[in-house]
């Protein structure tokens, strides 16, 4: 309907926010946070292709849950997860939320990868500066957090830092935390050359820290592009759970759907367009959901139609990775 499409579509706007109060064209994924709540484990890795939504899935978990910002409420109104049952509806606003980022950190050389990681866990605790003030930390606490907003910590203090943070968190809320971590992977695969023994060792005491028999955690979410195999990285964290393209669970929560494909296109009067998009974009099966399409080339298309057909995706990133074992196998034949 003409309404729909006087939305702006806000391409590459991953904050869900935004999004939102600017009024812009919006699938609604939102019952992605009740699949999170019920989850059987609380933590949940997925990995997912680049340009699948999953940084603005996690933007929208952390609006949902952030008790400091509790008349984020509203942005959730119009949503399907507002017609579910109140044990859902009612954790929104509760908890409080440690959200980083992880998509910048790579550099040619592990120092340098560091230097952007520890930028990122200052900004994590800048985040909740409030705490140093609150009377919950003792003095050696507010001493080691101001070592990391000054980025004068140990690299010892930075791998337990998520673990931490969580602690003052849950003591000054008295509720437990949710952890939200976005490009897990990018250190991990810029290292993956040159230095890939040093990303490991942080990233696995890292990880451990704020996931493996953490008391103050409520839910954690992990997203990434690959899988980083569990034994060097999520070494005896049992309460995780991956979820790859091929099960069955957030299957239809990343990447559009053929019957929401379906409705963008009516939505911008290009209908008849549906036989070539299927062609061009349909190439994903997640779980039992077939016909899944990448959002990116999706919104691209529909806002660039006239220039026709293009693969949009292929510019997004560099795939060093899986051409490197491409190569490999070739050379092996």
């Amino acid at each position: 309907n003409s309404m729909e499409t006087r939305k702006r579509l806000n391409i590459g706007c991953s904050d869900f926010k935004n999004l939102m109060d600017n009024d812009n064209y919006f699938i609604d994924k939102s019952l992605f946070i009740e699949e999170v709540i019920n989850a059987e484990k609380s933590v949940l890795l997925i990995p997912r292709p680049r340009r699948f939504g999953k940084t603005l899935n996690l933007s929208m978990l952390r609006y949902f849950f952030d008790v400091n910002i509790p008349e984020n409420e509203k942005l959730f109104s119009q949503l399907k997860i507002w017609q579910t049952e109140n044990n859902i509806k009612e954790k929104c606003g509760k908890y409080p939320v440690i959200y980083l980022s992880l998509k910048d950190a790579k550099k040619d050389n592990w120092n340098d990868t560091l230097q952007h990681i520890i930028i990122e866990i200052v900004d994590m605790y800048r985040q909740h500066v409030y705490l140093i003030n609150s009377g919950t930390l003792l003095d050696t606490e507010k001493y080691e957090f101001n070592c990391i907003l000054s980025k004068k910590a140990d690299i010892s203090v930075y791998e337990n830092s998520i673990k931490k943070l969580s602690n003052y968190l849950y003591r000054h809320h008295n509720q437990h935390v949710v952890i939200l971590i976005d490009e897990y992977d990018t250190p991990i695969q810029a290292g993956y050359k040159n230095f890939y023994k040093e990303v490991i060792s942080f990233m696995r005491n890292f990880l451990s820290g704020a996931f493996k028999d953490n008391p103050y955690l409520y839910k954690g979410v992990i997203t990434g592009i690959l899988r980083v195999s569990r034994e060097s990285i999520f070494t005896g964290l049992n309460n995780i759970s991956v979820h790859t393209v091929l099960d069955y669970d957030f299957s239809d929560k990343f990447g559009f759907t053929e019957p929401e494909i379906k409705n963008i296109l009516n939505d911008f009067n290009l209908n008849d367009h549906f036989d070539e998009v299927k062609k061009w974009y349909d190439g994903y099966n997640i779980g039992e959901t077939t016909d899944i399409y990448n959002p990116w080339s999706i919104l691209n298309y529909a806002t660039r139609h006239r220039e026709g057909f293009k693969p949009y995706w292929v510019n997004t990133s560099s795939d060093e990775l899986i051409r490197e074992r491409i190569n490999e196998r070739d050379a092996n034949y």
